[in-house]
């Protein structure tokens, strides 16, 4: 909520500050740098963090800038409040992750795997609802006051619940240890083969890859539907995020599908491969309903794509981290992972507006199409390191 307000009014602050998309497009690109950046930042400290009053102030701040920017009038000071909002809210993903990671039972990890995931699409669904109402009364500044407010209160609550909660939970993460007489925290090093840690690590590096196309299109998508509408159909305002809804409606159910595609297909890069594959095609049938002005059918290839695109967000930022917490750090490799998903939404805001404004939207498109069958090139020297290390593991 606090981080996508700019967005779901871009095309009304364009209009209230008459200014170009690249200008606009600076703003989010601020956001994603700082956000991304501070991914890796806290995700490499966030073990040294105390979770409660990190997350507090984290809310708190961002709340406050939010209200800031409600009452301002002057733009070019946005994107350096948009930037510090970025650094603060990313506090948030790798203190969670490192949180749930050390008091949950393995029992409700996938379950909270789900509920992690669907947080971005369901925040994104209020906050483009509620900026398709005020952008109907053209008010839309009272969405930075909506989430001004509402967060503050929700900071609140976390302080005061914060201990009974985690309390809870570790008392029951503890009785299934000992029943289970495990250790999910053992060190890589002290029980897989060389080979085979080689091997986990590589799928990291090909997994930060995919992290960046991965965020590319699904913030590039949730950030210029509104105007492609509005351009390319002569959509209002308010109508053109009203339908951009159903972008994080679908996305809902993300996280749901990656984990049953999880159990089909084990491999975290596999399944990241085949999902490009399958984002490719709709891209095409983006393109070409684009051209012929098809607007139902390039609506569902939009809302597809995000969908899929989401997915594997919650597959790279929430599933891999929490389920491999037995094998790697997952407050620091959630924290790595997400930056490099912003460093897709950096390139998304800023990048794809440019190439809006001097090629048109279908060259857009055209350049998620590029960087999709990037990752088959990619996927496909990962597929032969698999081989080599499978075949010559000690």
């Amino acid at each position: 909520m606090l981080k996508i307000n700019y967005s779901a009014n871009i095309t009304q602050i364009i209009d209230f500050y008459g200014i170009t998309k690249t200008q606009a497009g600076t703003v989010p690109t601020f956001f994603f740098f700082a956000y991304g950046i501070g991914q890796v930042f806290n995700g490499v400290f966030c073990k040294k963090y105390n979770i409660k009053w990190m997350i507090f102030v984290s809310l708190f701040v961002s709340a406050s800038i939010n209200l800031i920017i409600a009452v301002g009038s002057n733009f070019y000071i946005i994107k350096w409040l948009w930037l510090a909002n970025g650094f603060v809210l990313s506090i948030l993903w790798p203190t969670i992750v490192r949180l749930l990671s050390e008091v949950l039972p393995k029992k409700v990890l996938g379950t909270s795997s789900v509920v992690m995931g669907t947080t971005v699409a369901v925040g994104t669904l209020i906050v483009y609802g509620l900026s398709s109402i005020f952008a109907a009364f053209d008010k839309f500044k009272l969405s930075f006051y909506t989430a001004g407010i509402a967060v503050t209160i929700v900071a609140v609550i976390w302080a005061v619940l914060y201990n009974k909660a985690v309390e809870c939970a570790k008392n029951e993460k503890e009785q299934e240890e000992t029943v289970e007489k495990t250790n999910p925290d053992a060190p890589l090093q002290e029980h897989q083969k060389k080979g085979e840690r080689k091997l986990l690590f590589a799928s990291i590096y090909v997994l930060c890859f995919f992290a960046i196309g991965v965020n590319l299109i699904k913030d590039g998508l949730t950030t210029w539907v509104p105007s492609i509408l509005k351009e390319e159909f002569s959509m209002s305002d308010s109508l053109s995020i009203l339908l951009t809804l159903f972008l994080p409606i679908i996305a809902v159910f993300g996280n749901a599908v990656a984990l049953k595609m999880h159990e089909k297909i084990p491999d975290y890069v596999n399944q990241c491969a085949m999902v490009f594959a399958i984002i490719a095609v709709f891209i095409g049938v983006i393109i070409e309903s684009l051209t012929l002005e098809l607007i139902i059918i390039m609506l569902f290839g939009l809302v597809i794509v995000n969908f899929l695109a989401s997915s594997l967000n919650s597959l790279i930022t929430s599933i891999f981290p929490m389920f491999m917490r037995g094998k790697v750090n997952s407050g620091l490799f959630a924290g790595v992972l997400n930056g490099f998903c912003y460093l897709g939404s950096t390139i998304s805001s800023y990048g794809l507006g440019a190439i809006a404004d001097n090629f048109g939207w279908n060259a857009v498109f055209w350049t998620l199409m590029v960087f999709c069958i990037v990752t088959f090139i990619v996927w496909c020297g990962y597929a032969c390191m698999k081989t080599f290390y499978t075949t010559n593991s000690n």
